[in-house]
């Protein structure tokens, strides 16, 4: 094998080379396999140059990740979430991925009648059928006022282009009076 030139940073520390050096002889072809397991070495801060590159950067949801927990778990699952983009499979798992836990879709809220089926909860949009294409996300915790105009943008980058977000709906697990939540205007009360 010929002598290569690295560069300083590497000829500086033996351990650098000889790694350099492995790299070399192993096969790299399948890449993809090896990537994710790479994102745990990264320091901190460098997550938001590799999030970049695998275009998850802003409202593709890495400005709603809170924890370089939640960012990794982001970039690892980058290459599969562009794949689905479109897909409601795509919109639970940026929810999950994020940390907000599992949640339901409630699509098609067009077309009902008054006819005892469905309970009158203001969901639904009765006698008309122009808000076939909106849809509702209920969330399994709350989430503050913030979080939700920023999952809003995230979920406009996922969900199909013709859906639009009727509400991200919390009314199943309301806010407690348990000093855990300030009353600044940051929450409000059921959906948002």
């Amino acid at each position: 094998m010929a002598k290569l030139t690295y560069a300083e940073v590497i000829e500086r520390d033996q351990r650098y080379r000889i790694l350099a050096d492995l790299g070399l002889r192993l096969d790299l072809q399948d890449t993809a396999k090896l990537m994710p397991r790479l994102v745990d070495l990264v320091a901190p801060k460098h997550l938001e140059l590799l999030a970049e590159s695998r275009s998850i950067l802003n409202e593709d949801g890495y400005w709603l990740a809170e924890s370089d927990q939640a960012r990794r778990r982001l970039i690892k699952g980058a290459y599969e979430l562009h794949r689905y983009k479109g897909t409601p499979w795509a919109i639970r798992e940026i929810v999950r991925r994020l940390g907000f836990g599992e949640v339901q879709i409630m699509e098609g809220l067009a077309g009902r009648q008054y006819n005892g089926t469905f309970a009158y909860t203001g969901r639904y949009v009765y006698g008309s059928n122009t808000h076939w294409a909106h849809y509702v996300i209920t969330m399994n915790a709350p989430i503050t006022n913030n979080q939700a105009a920023l999952l809003r943008k995230t979920l406009a980058a996922f969900a199909p282009a013709r859906c639009v977000l009727a509400a991200l709906d919390y009314q199943a697990v309301p806010l407690r009076y348990n000093a855990q939540a300030s009353f600044d205007g940051s929450f409000n009360f059921g959906a948002a």
